[in-house]
């Protein structure tokens, strides 16, 4: 029982076989452009979308948006179908209980990679 008991303190205790942490992070802006520029968009419709492919697992996504950049307070939503690799659909969606416009028709999403 020592032995095991010495074992497995000497592998989880010793830094080598531990996982190593990445220690930095890749960041960046993406843009589309919006279904219908300096149109109508109606609660709970999809007002911009963008299709991405690549290295996108452990990403994170967020909507920018500072009165001008961005179009709109849109809510992001991320969906990735598959292993890395596969398709990442970034959707702008509508959520408040108003229209909104776009002016301009350009929306973008932060992401960062870790």
């Amino acid at each position: 029982m020592t032995l095991i008991s010495l074992l497995l303190a000497a592998v989880t205790f010793n830094p080598v076989l531990a996982p190593h942490s990445i220690t930095g992070s890749t960041q960046g802006d993406i843009q589309a452009q919006a279904i219908s520029p300096d149109a109508t968009c109606k609660p709970g419709a999809i007002c911009a979308s963008r299709t991405i492919t690549g290295k996108w697992n452990y990403c994170f996504f967020t909507n920018v948006y500072n009165g001008t950049i961005g179009g709109t307070p849109l809510t992001v939503d991320v969906t990735q179908t598959g292993a890395q690799g596969s398709p990442v659909y970034i959707y702008w969606v509508n959520t408040l209980n108003k229209n909104l416009t776009i002016l301009g028709g350009a929306v973008k999403v932060h992401y960062t990679c870790v």
